[in-house]
């Protein structure tokens, strides 16, 4: 029978827990960074897939920065960082994508993950290039740490996007969106950060009434396939567009989060393995 362990190290330093038989010793390292739909505002916990032993953790930033921890729902509930990635009076974090990613990401690739919850809701990609991003690497930053400090190798950083609604509903120009992606990754790929996996989002409405998303969908497309740094993951999202995979006409239900996390995380697998095999 394993025994759950609990390792503490010396004040300062990280603890982490972890089943003996899947000790941690190398893992990619991944952002989930995004609007409300990352962040999981109409999830519900209960109904999210059961985590593969040892395939997932978390690095909780906000409420314990010094460990890692096995990733568990609602994911990043409580990381919240005042007038930075701060979801509390928009959304509740009841349910997320990123186990079902996991779980996905880990039958393609045998590879663990260490997840960092990065995510505002109704945010836009320009507040991330002009604030959220500080929040983001410190985050980051944070992990690699503890990462260090508890001798796991890191293997990749990659980050995962599912935003783009609010710039939908502002109808912001495909070239200005575009331009703004390359630059948050452009920004991020000094702290080691490889590619950034998009799941595209799914359709609109913003008090019971329909917006566009389809020019969103469509320059998200265009985006991965002029710039290889982006890697469509998922197209999914246009296809649960009623219940009972949407709630308000522009928030995923758990069992559509369970099916973008499983398509992204299955994608995002095979392009890791195909870049790895073809090394």
């Amino acid at each position: 029978m394993l025994v759950l362990a609990v390792i503490m190290i010396a004040a300062g330093t990280a603890k982490f827990l972890y089943d003996d038989f899947y000790k941690l010793k190398e893992a990619d390292l991944i952002l989930f960074m995004g609007q409300s739909n990352m962040s999981g505002a109409d999830g519900n916990a209960a109904e999210a897939p059961e985590l593969i032993k040892g395939a997932g953790y978390e690095y909780r930033a906000i409420t314990q920065p010094d460990e890692l921890v096995i990733l568990s729902e609602p994911f990043g509930e409580n990381e919240h960082k005042e007038d930075y990635l701060d979801d509390r009076g928009l959304i509740s974090r009841s349910g997320s994508l990123a186990t079902a990613f996991v779980n996905a990401y880990y039958e393609q690739t045998k590879e663990r993950v260490v997840a960092v919850s990065a995510s505002r809701g109704s945010a836009r990609v320009s507040s991330f290039n002009n604030y959220l991003l500080e929040d983001v690497i410190e985050r980051l930053e944070g992990a690699k740490r503890v990462m260090s400090e508890q001798k796991v190798n890191i293997r990749h950083i990659y980050m995962v996007w599912l935003q783009g609604e609010t710039d939908a509903y502002l109808e912001v120009p495909e070239e200005e969106y575009i331009g703004e992606m390359q630059k948050m990754l452009f920004t991020l790929q000094p702290y080691g950060v490889e590619r950034c996996f998009v799941i595209q989002i799914g359709n609109g409405s913003s008090d019971g009434i329909p917006f566009d998303c389809t020019t969103m969908q469509k320059t998200q497309e265009k985006l991965c396939e002029i710039d290889e740094n982006f890697v469509l993951v998922s197209t999914l999202g246009k296809t649960l567009s009623e219940p009972p995979y949407m709630v308000d006409g522009i928030h995923f239900t758990q069992q559509a989060l369970n099916i973008l996390g499983e398509d992204a995380g299955t994608n995002a697998g095979k392009y890791v393995q195909s870049v790895t095999e073809g090394r």
